[in-house]
């Protein structure tokens, strides 16, 4: 019997911890892409919260990924192929390269070659 109490607590303290576990919300972060002569781009962003990297790829002129709350900060951005005489450039949807994400809040990056 008290060995059956013992499990039954134990369950219940473990249901107890992961009820209480803090849930991570997400927010979504898009690369819009415009292009004179090759389709698609990719932009590199820094969780300076964990310094954790992620990377969004536009195959052609969309692309977008789901990261976790938190401060980021734009490291690179561009299209696959801007050479000269072409003009690349980079801009994002609050003007700066330093943003916050979570469930109420995404971010988009324009990056474009004319």
């Amino acid at each position: 019997m008290k060995n059956l109490i013992t499990k039954a607590f134990l369950i219940l303290l473990l249901f107890a911890a992961t009820s209480f576990k803090n849930k991570t919300s997400t927010g979504t972060v898009v690369l819009e892409v415009s292009y004179m002569t090759v389709m698609g781009g990719q932009a590199t962003i820094l969780n300076t919260d964990t310094n954790t990297y992620y990377t969004i790829n536009a195959v052609d002129t969309y692309g977008s990924t789901d990261v976790p709350s938190g401060n980021y900060q734009l490291v690179s951005a561009g299209t696959n192929g801007c050479n000269p005489p072409l003009i690349s450039n980079v801009t994002t949807s609050n003007g700066d390269t330093s943003f916050f994400i979570d469930e109420n809040n995404s971010f988009t990056i324009y990056a474009s070659c004319y």
